[in-house]
């Protein structure tokens, strides 16, 4: 499983101290309990200890074998011979399946320290004294069972898609307000055609779920639904078995088609003021977004007035969308893709000044009260073969008398 979205947080607290009050050995000893709330033990939980490069001082990787342990069937873990001063105790949320656990206190001595609380981990820094022996610690930690989805996936025969690797779209919309989620998976089935997904625990429902998934050029949907403890789905593929034949396919592309099938097909919303229609595309590059527009007999959105802009962030909310407005063709002068002139601008503080470049060629809107800011076309990664270009919705435009 691979996992494109996940939300994290660290808890950091500066060089805690400790002096070596044993005799000198080989290397440190850490060790102590994880317990719940009501003081019972939290068995085979993962905890890692590992190397702080921010605290060593000497920038010296020294080779640790005991990197992470679990916890036994009391909570007891125990770090023996550690030979690195700097470190970092770590905990994972989803370390236990169907569980999540979230650290509330660390304790040793007369020290306790009270962490946020978050996502995926807690951490927390110290240093010690080579051969120190740090015992009975005790981490509390909320521990509770996360909500599951047991989906079936089959063809339209009725076949299961057995031991199979798909694309799983996951979106989340809240009752109130207009933050929705959402979540991008590689899952593969077993050999009934299940896959199982665990979300995040909560008391009370605040969203609706609903999740789309592709195999080879094949789709299925399910109707949104309320999540609960658990929840069983059954989704039928639009088509049957057959051969792979489109691997060149990048998992962004995926998920954007995804996400467009998952998407109620957008409508062509009118400006009484100046006559022209517009609507949202899903997300896509801007190229793509670009010729989307140019097949639709339109183009990207040229913004000409505040008051264009004020009825744009009314009808369409918050987001970032593409824009028709480009430098791409000479560096330094922005111009519409409809060919109108630059007779209004809207731009975040510092855009122009410090946020263009060679590389930024095009715009969106829709950030701090819709101000607008400048985009490369292509993620700007270390390894030229894992670049892919930046996807995001855009707001295309046209004469209201174009409309089919």
């Amino acid at each position: 499983m691979l996992i494109v979205f996940t939300l994290s947080f660290a808890i950091v607290i500066h060089s805690i101290w400790i002096s070596s009050t044993s005799i000198a050995q080989e290397g440190t000893t850490v060790s102590g309990h994880l317990i719940d709330t009501t003081d019972n033990p939290i068995s085979d939980i993962t905890i890692y200890l590992r190397q702080n490069d921010a605290l060593n001082q000497n920038k010296l990787r020294i080779p640790d074998d005991s990197v992470k342990v679990k916890t036994d069937s009391k909570g007891g873990f125990t770090f023996l011979n550690i030979r690195n001063t700097a470190l970092q105790l770590e905990l994972s949320s989803c370390t236990k399946t169907g569980y999540e656990i979230n650290v509330l206190s660390i304790e040793f001595g007369d020290i306790a320290l009270y962490p946020d609380r978050g996502w995926n981990w807690s951490s927390i820094e110290f240093s010690l004294d080579s051969g120190t022996r740090m015992e009975d610690i005790i981490i509390t930690a909320d521990i509770r069972k996360r909500s599951k989805i047991r989906t079936r996936v089959i063809y339209a025969d009725g076949t299961p898609l057995s031991n199979t690797r798909l694309y799983v779209y996951r979106e989340t919309k809240p009752f109130v307000g207009n933050n929705k989620g959402s979540g991008q998976l590689i899952k593969k089935t077993d050999a009934e055609g299940y896959f199982v997904e665990y979300l995040h625990a909560t008391d009370i429902p605040t969203h609706s779920i609903t999740l789309a998934v592709e195999h080879q050029n094949l789709y299925a949907k399910a109707v949104p639904f309320i999540m609960k403890d658990s929840t069983e789905l059954v989704l039928k593929l639009n088509g049957t078995p057959a051969l792979q034949t489109d691997l060149s396919l990048e998992h962004s592309a995926r998920f954007s088609a995804l996400e467009a099938y998952l998407t109620p097909s957008p409508v062509w919303v009118v400006n009484p003021a100046n006559g022209h229609a517009y609507k949202i595309t899903h997300s896509q590059p801007i190229r793509n977004a670009m010729e989307h527009a140019k097949n639709e007999g339109a183009y990207l959105v040229a913004i000409s007035d505040e008051d264009e802009q004020e009825w744009l962030s009314n009808v369409f909310g918050n987001g970032l969308f593409w824009i028709g407005l480009s430098d791409a063709e000479e560096e330094g002068t922005w111009k519409w893709q409809s060919g109108e002139p630059l007779n209004y601008t809207n731009w975040a503080p510092y855009q122009q000044e410090s946020g263009n470049s060679e590389t930024k060629d095009y715009a969106k809107e829709g950030l701090y009260d819709w101000t607008w800011v400048i985009y490369r076309e292509i993620y700007e990664l270390d390894n030229p073969q894992d670049r892919r270009p930046y996807f995001g919705k855009a707001i295309i435009e046209k004469p209201t008398n174009s409309i089919e």
